[in-house]
């Protein structure tokens, strides 16, 4: 029975993003004085150097503790290349429920790009060369490349 057990394991957690779980693609806390409210993380196309991301539909993304301010989220699994916009908010009573209105309550937030096959050089010496896959960004200078993003933390 142990056996058969441990043989399960990798193929649940290989399932756990379809199951719901994340599968923390990006992970970390989210520090600073939490305003009163339904917090829940956002992940949308933002617009960057001139380039607009397709329309991400905004996900219901919940903290994996909210007590303790940890999140985890996985990356859409068919992203489309463009930038795209992590931050938590507080789900106000006005606007679209599940979604992030303007004029909710934020933290800061991090830029992630992805693209599919890289540009041009490929070797992630700036936004015009960034490499295959996801790539976190501070302001348009490219860093860390490749999933998971560890200790990405987010402030009120």
């Amino acid at each position: 029975m142990k056996k058969a057990a441990l043989l399960l394991l990798p193929l649940a957690m290989a399932s756990c993003n379809y199951l719901g779980i994340p599968d923390g693609d990006v992970s970390g806390n989210i520090l600073g004085t939490q305003p009163s409210g339904t917090i829940r993380m956002a992940l949308r196309g933002v617009t960057l150097s001139g380039v607009q991301t397709p329309a991400l539909d905004q996900g219901n993304l919940g903290t994996l503790n909210p007590e303790k301010r940890v999140y985890a989220i996985s990356f859409p699994n068919t992203p489309e290349d463009g930038a795209y916009e992590l931050f938590a908010y507080v789900d106000g009573e006005t606007g679209t429920k599940l979604r992030y209105d303007s004029g909710e309550q934020k933290t800061g937030s991090r830029t992630f790009v992805y693209s599919k096959s890289g540009l041009n050089k490929k070797d992630g010496s700036d936004i015009l060369n960034l490499k295959p896959g996801w790539t976190l960004m501070s302001g348009v200078t490219p860093g860390k490349n490749g999933t998971p993003f560890t200790s990405i933390d987010l402030n009120w």
